[in-house]
């Protein structure tokens, strides 16, 4: 049964053309994969189908009654009712349907004879069915599934939806979605924000599913699970393909080699054909030329092959500050999240030293969010010490917060202006620089309330690499790029300090030089971080660590002011000997790290003299740096 038809759909911005002459049938039972490059429109498309947008051109017709649900990129975080409340107004419909079974059923007892009995029975049934299918006669159970498949944990089912993590709010979307069982379901990256424990059991959901689907992936794996159609847009067109992401790519490998191949002989028929009107135009076979010139006129217009284009592959440059020092972050004992009297997460004893990647792993709503956000200054801590090294430039991403961060500004304004504003440029670097982030072409000057979610995360880290850091704290980064493999190749060539949050085993085991695993440790008891394993796979050493050197810190460097309880007055000839111990320690561990750099050279030539002597002057300048650690931490007591 057909449930939609498009029919020559055009989207423009203004005079920015978005997609054109897209065509397409919705079947009942339809499971499909919308693909395509960032900013290609496929937002755009499920936003009209959902008829939250308007099309320039072309029609769009739904079956009768049709009910369509929509989980879009982008969602509020106001709601204030609580958990509960939010997913039972799932059963609105089920509510709506209860009751007029209601009165049938009395209408239909009083007036077993009535003319109208029939219709009125035949009203009754279809109910009954409308019923089943959405699983109304076990709404409560339906709705506990879909919060332990989600993974919401029971101590907030009471709370406030707006009090939940950014992922947690888009779980919860999609599974009020789910419980509304709506015909035609689209789904805008449901996988952004699963964990390895729920993504199965939103599989199991769509496979099932009564209606029909379309949802917006990056993970082909997923699509190969879910899907059994695949649509890829690109270059402004629709291109449609049976079977699954797998299926997909060979379909595709095979119509790019035909459509390269008559796009050769239709250029070699065009340059025949003009050369031939050329030479013989104003000659005795000028009738001739005259016919095969408006015969090619008539081709190009009606028949040509486009160019297969390859599509730009995105290449990300993070530039880096000057050197951090050897030790970049020291926890001890730190607590973190909202409330004093029950924080999210602990960090007991960790540091985090110059050049590492670190993956921070765990389920979603653990506390990993919370964690970055203490450390880049947005929270204070609850309890326990933080110290940033010294000449740390933290730079930090945070997929969840890019449309709260645009959210206070002109809607109006264009990726041109944000990036212009932020860096002094000739107007062809601007270009040339979000070109870097698939930004290109109309895309530059579209207004940032026209943007798509992925495309203003995409600016958002366009306008990150502008900054000179050399400690990026990225949460989240991967989810809006056609391949994880483009950022893997821009953070391993970064010269700096990640400590990132990624869902992706595949990205985490290619990137991560360490795994921060976060865990709970039961129900209502803070989570805590525990170094799963280095790079080797093994386990790391604790270093040891003197908590009396280090107090509280505000600031990114170790110079700054302390967080609570500290005035002004007498600072200035004290600040003034922070610094100068920050700027020796810096160097210290400069020249630490040059020795570290020839004790690795040594030991691949087997030098046993040269590690020998090197290893002396590493302990030598280690006790130089604990001497000005300890200096530092005693003008700061």
């Amino acid at each position: 049964m057909t449930i939609a038809v498009a029919d020559q759909l055009e989207k423009r911005y203004g005079a920015d053309l978005v997609f054109h002459k897209v065509s397409f049938r919705v079947e009942w039972g339809d499971r499909i994969g919308l693909i395509g490059p960032n900013g290609s429109g496929k937002s755009t498309l499920l936003r009209i189908v959902a008829g939250q947008d308007d099309m320039f051109d072309g029609s769009l017709v739904h079956s009768q009654g049709l009910d369509v649900g929509y989980l879009r990129q982008e969602l509020p975080g106001t709601e204030r009712r609580s958990v509960l409340e939010f997913l039972d107004s799932a059963h609105a419909a089920v509510h709506r349907l209860e009751n007029r079974l209601e009165v049938l059923g009395a209408q239909l007892t009083e007036f077993p004879a009535a003319a109208a009995h029939q219709a009125l029975l035949a009203e009754y049934g279809d109910l009954q069915a409308e019923m089943e299918r959405r699983g109304g006669y076990d709404t409560e159970r339906r709705t506990r599934e879909a919060l332990q498949g989600l993974r919401i944990p029971r101590e907030v089912w009471d709370n406030p939806v707006s009090s939940l993590s950014g992922g947690q709010r888009t779980r919860l979307h999609l599974g009020k979605l789910i419980l509304e069982r709506p015909q035609l379901l689209l789904l805008d990256e449901p996988t952004n924000y699963l964990d390895t424990l729920s993504l199965p059991w939103l599989i199991g959901v769509l496979t099932k599913w009564s209606g029909a689907l379309v949802l917006v992936s990056h993970d082909p794996d997923f699509m190969d699970q879910v899907v059994n159609r695949i649509w890829e847009m690109n270059h402004h067109r629709l291109a449609r393909y049976t079977g699954n992401h797998s299926s997909y790519r060979v379909q595709k490998k095979a119509r790019d080699e035909r459509q390269a191949k008559e796009f050769k002989a239709q250029e070699e028929y065009i340059a025949k054909t003009e050369d031939f009107v050329r030479r013989f135009k104003a000659g005795s076979l000028s009738k001739q030329a005259r016919g095969r010139e408006t015969r090619l006129k008539r081709y190009l217009a009606t028949q040509a092959i486009e160019n297969p284009k390859k599509t730009k592959r995105l290449s990300l440059r993070f530039p880096t500050a000057s050197r951090s020092g050897e030790i970049v972050t020291r926890f001890k004992g730190l607590a973190a999240g909202y409330d004093r009297r029950s924080p999210i997460v602990k960090v007991e004893e960790q540091e985090i030293r110059r050049l590492e990647r670190i993956a921070l792993v765990g389920p979603n709503g653990i506390g990993k969010s919370t964690l970055l956000r203490t450390l880049v200054g947005q929270l204070q801590p609850l309890a326990g010490l933080l110290q940033i090294g010294a000449n740390v430039r933290i730079g930090y991403f945070a997929q969840h917060q890019v449309d709260d961060d645009f959210a206070a500004m002109d809607s109006a304004r264009t990726p041109f202006d944000f990036i212009l504003d932020a860096k002094a440029m000739q107007d062809q670097e601007v270009r040339s620089h979000l070109g870097l982030f698939q930004l290109s072409g109309e895309d530059v000057f579209r207004p940032l309330g026209t943007l798509s979610g992925g495309q203003k995360s995409r600016l958002a880290l366009a306008l990150l690499a502008l900054e000179e850091t050399n400690f990026l704290i990225l949460d989240e980064p991967m989810s809006h790029f056609d391949s994880s493999a483009v950022l893997e190749r821009a953070l391993q060539q970064y010269d700096g300090t990640i400590l990132f949050v990624s869902h992706d085993s595949a990205v985490v085991d290619a990137l991560a030089t360490a795994v921060w695993e976060i865990s709970s440790p039961g129900a209502g008891q803070p989570a805590s971080v525990d170094l799963r394993r280095d790079a080797d796979g093994g386990r790391e050493t604790e270093t040891d660590f003197n908590p009396d050197r280090f107090k509280t810190r505000s600031g990114r460097r170790v110079g700054a002011r302390l967080r609570k309880g500290e005035s002004s007055k007498g600072r200035s000839s004290i600040q003034e000997r922070e610094d100068g111990l920050v700027a020796e320690i810096d160097a210290i561990e400069g020249r630490m790290s040059r020795v570290v750099e020839r004790l690795t050279a040594a030991g691949a030539a087997g030098d046993g003299e040269a590690i020998r002597k090197l290893n002396k002057a590493h302990k030598y300048l280690q006790a130089q740096a604990d001497q000005r650690w300890a200096e530092l931490a005693q003008l700061q007591e």
